[in-house]
């Protein structure tokens, strides 16, 4: 079973992707509703928290295309994920050392600069794995979900009952578990790189190129990376809007969960039966969606409405998620997925998310939940471009497996 372009490994990659997965979003799971309370714990306010926030996605603009190429090149994924989660590891612990804005920035930098493109990464090995061992991608994926679920409830108890201050242990502890979980993924077998033939394809610089020279493929970016980044107000304010108004860490947590809960649903029973629908419109369809949510959290509503918006996360993140995913595996050869992912980590998970972090914090000392209303407005530009996706592209590879070599 191959899990870099060039080799094979044993039979396990579905248990261990999946655990790989769960330590991996057990991390995130902590993170994304948390971080932000840690950092107004030690006397941030909105706007240095903002930007503390986006750095992972700043850096992920100028670091993540050089490690998704790199791996490409290199073809042993295992290796450079075991690299990326150890350094993760060792930042996070500094943070531990450090206090005040600058010092706490510069080690989140450094963290950022080893976690960017871990998921990109391990989304590269997933997809390969459907592509040649019908590795059940939805499946595997829920695992992270799942562990989401786990890491918010139990990080929203411990804050409940030591303070903000336990979100840096709980997340040394995953990191830990998370390098351990890279180390257990299968090893390559053989050696060798990329440049070794790949179903018909063979990587090289070239192919780099062209795949950035193509048209489709930056409206795909674009589209993809608009959906993904109007996520950028609840992923980094949405616990202290909730906070304000006056719900408790358990609630908060629980909110968060029932999000990833629907996105579970998604991915574990339509997530392969997705597969055979044009990805272009599920990313569409996730655009609309992501409209509908955030307008509706941007009216301050009744508890009843945050839990249906949260619901509707299965289709704002999770369908537009497939969609991006599908979509690479779809449309760009096998020896550039890697480089694909990073690409679109890039630009969703950088430029626009890390854009719309940027403008968050001003945002919520302005008009707290109403900022909102801005990210149905970035949602609602996606939603123009994922419709000229859809136009322009035919479902086949967008270039020949040929041209990467």
């Amino acid at each position: 079973m191959k899990i870099g372009p060039s080799q094979t490994i044993d039979d396990g990659l579905q248990f261990k992707l999946s655990l790989f997965y769960f330590m991996l979003f057990l991390s995130i799971g902590c993170y994304l509703p948390y971080f932000s309370l840690w950092l107004k714990a030690r006397g941030l306010d909105g706007d240095e928290s903002s930007i503390i926030l986006a750095a992972p996605m700043i850096i992920r603009i100028f670091f993540t295309p050089i490690v998704s190429i790199w791996a490409d090149f290199e073809g042993d994924y295992r290796k450079i994920l075991i690299i990326l989660t150890g350094g993760s590891l060792i930042a996070i612990v500094g943070l531990g050392f450090v206090d005040g804005f600058w010092p706490i920035l510069i080690v989140a930098s450094l963290n950022a600069i080893f976690g960017s493109s871990i998921i990109p990464l391990t989304e590269t090995m997933a997809m390969i794995g459907v592509r040649v061992s019908q590795l059940r991608y939805g499946r595997a994926r829920s695992f992270g979900s799942f562990s989401f679920i786990v890491g918010s409830l139990l990080a929203g108890v411990l804050v409940d009952y030591a303070g903000s201050e336990i979100v840096l242990p709980f997340l040394m502890v995953a990191g830990l578990g998370m390098v351990l979980a890279a180390i257990n993924l299968p090893r390559p077998q053989g050696r060798g790189r990329v440049r070794q033939a790949v179903a018909g394809g063979r990587f090289s610089f070239n192919g780099v190129r062209a795949l950035l020279k193509h048209r489709l493929f930056w409206v795909f970016l674009i589209g993809a990376g608009l959906g993904q980044g109007c996520h950028a107000f609840y992923y980094g304010f949405s616990s202290r809007i909730w906070q304000d108004f006056g719900y408790a860490g358990w609630l908060i947590g629980s909110l968060w969960t029932l999000g990833v809960i629907s996105e579970i649903l998604l991915f574990l029973f339509l997530g392969d039966w997705l597969r055979r629908f044009n990805p272009s419109l599920l990313i569409l369809c996730g655009a609309i969606a992501a409209i509908f949510r955030w307008v509706i959290m941007g009216f301050d509503p009744h508890l009843v409405f945050v839990i249906f918006a949260q619901i509707l996360h299965a289709f704002s993140f999770g369908l537009a998620h497939l969609g991006t995913i599908y979509f690479i595996n779809k449309a760009v050869p096998e020896s550039l997925a890697a480089t694909a992912q990073g690409m679109g980590a890039t630009m969703s998970a950088g430029i626009f998310m890390g854009g719309a972090v940027l403008i968050s914090g001003p945002l919520y000392d302005a008009v707290s939940s109403h900022g909102y209303f801005v990210m149905a407005g970035i949602a609602g530009a996606g939603l123009l471009i994922s419709l000229l996706l859809y136009r322009l592209w035919d479902g086949e590879l967008m270039m020949d497996e040929g041209k990467g070599s």
